[in-house]
């Protein structure tokens, strides 16, 4: 039961978002409300991944994966807090936008890495991955066109406008990037999660692929929203409540990962004192 709960949790928060959403629109504090439903979830995928890396051994494989996914979410929470109006403009303007810039390109950095070696962790042990190699393969591309589709126009326009000479640009450039290589590890996501589906260890990957298809439907609704029919305020809900199942999934998919970690050592535990 406590496993069905990280499914249901962020299923909670996203009803939740939507409830306020329809509740402070137009509203003076509805500003305030969207800012802390994006920091909170934010800092709740961080805790989700650190107590997932912390509870593997030091130097293990995984722990270092969740490490990265926690950089990045450590890093975009540094860079929000740049936002706020506690001091930093007296660095200046220029010096500002370089810092984001940085924070923004260092955290993808360390999502794509990350989220790589979650990707690979099933072909590292040797798992037997589901389905045909053909069908196996139809995956892939299908990841690759989608993430094609949904990231590559902001690949595409970001890039011209660095080479036009707007290098604030490279923020979105670098973000651009990040988005579609992790869309396009979906696949073997998706693959290790049909393998170990029915056990404990599932779980966690079954959390993971539903956090990057909720990344998938940020990044379509941002991109598709207006060309079929959403309007700004439609487009804005659903982007943001995609972001907030994305973080959340990855929240419960770090306690899915902690506590599959826990109870293996317990098991363990008492299969030796049993010896």
């Amino acid at each position: 039961m406590r496993y069905r709960a990280f499914v249901l949790l962020p299923l909670a928060w996203g009803a939740a978002f939507l409830l306020g959403d329809a509740l402070l629109y137009g509203q003076p504090g509805y500003p305030y409300f969207l800012r802390t439903q994006v920091e909170l979830a934010k800092a709740l995928a961080l805790a989700g991944s650190l107590a997932a890396a912390f509870a593997l051994e030091p130097g293990d494989y995984l722990r270092r994966a969740w490490l990265f996914i926690a950089g990045c979410m450590a890093l975009l929470l540094l860079r929000d807090l740049t936002l706020a109006p506690i001091g930093f403009d007296a660095v200046g303007p220029r010096n500002l936008d370089l810092l984001r810039g940085v924070l923004v390109v260092m955290a993808n950095l360390s999502q794509v890495v990350g989220t790589w070696m979650l990707a690979r962790a099933g072909e590292r042990a040797g798992l037997g991955l589901p389905l045909s190699a053909a069908t196996q393969r139809t995956l892939v591309v299908v990841a690759v066109a989608l993430s094609a589709a949904i990231a590559g126009p902001g690949v595409v326009t970001n890039t011209n406008r660095v080479l036009g000479g707007d290098l604030n640009a490279m923020t979105s450039v670098a973000s651009s990037l990040g988005d579609a290589i992790s869309l396009c590890l979906i696949a073997p996501m998706l693959l290790t999660a049909l393998a170990l589906q029915g056990g404990l260890i599932g779980w966690t990957w079954t959390l993971l692929t539903a956090s990057y298809v909720a990344w998938l439907f940020y990044d379509a609704t941002l991109v598709l929203g207006p060309g079929i029919g959403l309007g700004p305020r439609g487009v804005r809900t659903g982007s943001e409540v995609f972001r907030a199942l994305g973080c959340t999934f990855g929240f419960t998919a770090g306690l899915a990962q902690r506590a599959v970690v826990e109870q293996l050592r317990r098991l363990g535990s008492g299969a030796a004192a049993g010896a």
